[in-house]
């Protein structure tokens, strides 16, 4: 009698310490921010976005790079809190569906590191287009939100003359006036041109795309010079594509030109502020 009361007893007690324990264990919830071509992880740092993050109480990160297929270094120093922020450092250069690619091996990593839940991308212009990418690719991603910035959901005339540019003789002068990265883009600007029949755009814009949230942050319509004169607004609003129409959310604006601000930073907070 007296032990079946103890076997009991220490049942109980054993239950009670596993719900305090998984109470106190949580998993935390994570942010990964993408750069867009021709650009770096520090970008959002310089543009003090990385700034109002921190203010918000989200915890840095450091770095996530891809150094080889299959191989993920992190650099920084280990985050402990529940709310934290990684820098992808991806090739802005490659082609989509390679900078994809890694950024897939990026957040496996992350998850293999700690448990993780949920999960936001964060990408800003090209970096838009490969986080969505991503997620169409590998659908077990299980991302919980998708948030572009001046991303070229659509395409954009500048991808539509680089990519002709690249194409010319005017090609083998580009090194020489400090262009190089116009001939190890070539494939990245047939990517991104404007969506028609044959276009990568074309058909990632129409393939099936996980359950999540999609929230574009658009630059505001300009004239002239005032604006984003690298990707048209219209391009920048996921509504538009043709398999979100159902799942994005409305466009928020923000009137700046093409380069991250740290208005980009504020919005940012607030739009994470209201998944919580």
């Amino acid at each position: 009698m007296c032990v079946n009361l103890r076997n009991r007893l220490t049942g109980v007690v054993l239950g009670l310490m596993m719900w305090i324990g998984s109470g106190l264990v949580q998993a935390a919830e994570v942010v990964i921010l993408m750069h867009g071509h021709v650009s770096g992880e520090d970008a959002w740092r310089r543009s003090g976005v990385t700034g109002e993050l921190v203010a918000a109480g989200w915890e840095a990160g450091g770095r996530v790079v891809v150094t080889a297929p299959g191989q993920v270094e992190f650099r920084g120093k280990r985050p402990r809190g529940q709310r934290i922020y990684f820098l992808a450092d991806l090739p802005s250069e490659a082609p989509v569906l390679v900078q994809a690619k890694a950024l897939q091996e990026v957040i496996l990593a992350i998850r293999k590191r700690r448990d993780v839940e949920p999960t936001t991308l964060v990408g800003h212009s090209a970096g838009g287009v490969v986080a969505r990418t991503a997620m169409v690719q590998a659908r077990d991603l299980a991302i919980d939100t998708l948030i572009t910035i001046a991303a070229p959901h659509l395409g954009t005339d500048k991808a539509e003359v680089a990519g002709l540019v690249a194409s010319t003789p005017l090609a083998m002068m580009a090194p020489m006036m400090g262009l190089d990265t116009l001939n190890r883009s070539k494939s990245l600007y047939d990517d991104l041109v404007h969506e028609r029949p044959g276009s990568f755009l074309y058909g990632l814009n129409r393939q099936p795309h996980p359950k999540a949230r999609y929230i574009s942050v658009v630059r505001r319509d300009g004239f002239a010079w005032v604006g984003d004169q690298t990707v048209p607004s219209w391009s920048q609003d996921m509504s538009r594509v043709e398999a979100l129409r159902e799942l994005a959310s409305p466009a928020v604006e923000i009137g700046s030109d093409h380069a991250l601000t740290q208005q980009d930073g504020q919005e940012l907070v607030r739009l994470l502020a209201k998944e919580s």
